[in-house]
């Protein structure tokens, strides 16, 4: 019904942003009915929400990828943040990617608490892997010339 009467507004968008703030309130989902409601609002429109803030989340419609055991995936990922693997990302900018992306079960604050206080050993880990990998071009160049 909430669909419809948003449907048959001329312009839907300023309707659509006032049910966001109001659905959106910490007070108003605090009830369960209310809650459901902006659920459900939420889902329906977050594509057009997200369209006309300018917002890109890529293809809306794909679910995050499943881990089986998120804290050591991201305890890896801290090793590679910490090794410079991507650049100048911060441990926050890499835990909304994280949060965005993967089905870890966690908070993103969570997330960066991990990222930022991961055992040494995972950046050890990498560094084993970099010299590796470094080492494979002159690996194959032995193979393909024997």
């Amino acid at each position: 019904m909430l669909k419809k009467s948003i449907d048959e507004q001329e312009n839907e968008i300023p309707d659509i942003f006032l049910l966001a703030f109001l659905l959106g309130d910490p007070k108003i989902r605090e009830k369960r009915t209310w809650d459901d409601l902006a659920r459900s609002f939420f889902k329906q429109y977050r594509e057009v929400i997200y369209s006309y803030c300018h917002y890109d989340t890529g293809p809306l419609d794909l679910e995050r990828i499943r881990v089986k055991e998120p804290k050591l995936f991201i305890e890896y990922l801290s090793g590679m943040v910490r090794s410079g693997m991507f650049g100048d990302c911060s441990y926050e900018e890499l835990a909304d990617y994280i949060y965005m992306i993967f089905q870890t079960d966690f908070e993103k604050s969570y997330i960066c608490s991990i990222l930022k206080n991961a055992h040494e050993d995972y950046l050890h880990i990498h560094d084993q892997i970099r010299r590796e990998m470094k080492l494979e071009p002159k690996r194959k160049n032995g193979i393909f010339n024997n």
